[in-house]
């Protein structure tokens, strides 16, 4: 087995994912450096050949998903909530509108044929998680609010009316969020 170390310049990688949609490739989001987060898209089999360089001015990547030919991307920022990339052409980004009530960064993000979920934690001091739905061109749909949960680690979205989500706490808690005519959710 050969074992292979790629250095970077810029600051720590946040998040990163694989992208095997147009290519081999992997997408990273670095750390805060300056103004600026930096996203890349390198070679999966040469993660040193540079594909794509785009400096964001957020304060964090927090989260990568990728759906037909595109990245979508939950961050840090005052404004948004979060950005998505076209695959084969990144240099322009569409911007998801951080809903008014939504006090927390996401720190997860999901994506379904049809729509495009954030989730927020609930880890701030008074908040309770919330899911945030939107459509795929970016139109806030509802928020989910999960009002006696707090800090929720993460969440798959079965289909778009069924999630699963999970929190950080002792015992952990098994969440199943449903839709059957309004939204609940159970804990396990």
């Amino acid at each position: 087995m050969q074992i292979k170390n790629y250095n970077y310049s810029e600051s720590q990688v946040e998040t990163f994912i694989t992208d095997s949609y147009s290519g081999f490739y992997l997408w990273l989001g670095f750390k805060k450096d300056g103004d600026t987060c930096t996203l890349k898209k390198v070679s999966a089999n040469n993660p040193l050949q540079t594909y794509f360089y785009i400096d964001v001015t957020i304060d964090a990547f927090k989260k990568f998903a990728i759906y037909s030919n595109y990245l979508y991307t939950a961050i840090n920022d005052a404004t948004y909530i979060g950005k998505k990339y076209a695959l084969l052409s990144p240099s322009t980004s569409f911007n998801f509108t951080k809903p008014i009530g939504a006090n927390e960064s996401p720190i997860d993000i999901q994506v379904t044929s049809s729509y495009v979920f954030f989730l927020l934690p609930g880890n701030i001091s008074g908040e309770n998680a919330k899911i945030y739905k939107f459509t795929l061109s970016g139109t806030y749909v509802e928020t989910i609010d999960l009002a006696t949960i707090q800090n929720v680690s993460s969440f798959v979205v079965i289909d778009d009316t069924n999630i699963w989500a999970v929190t950080n706490t002792s015992p952990s808690e098994l969440i199943r969020i449903y839709n059957d005519g309004t939204w609940n959710y159970s804990s396990f």
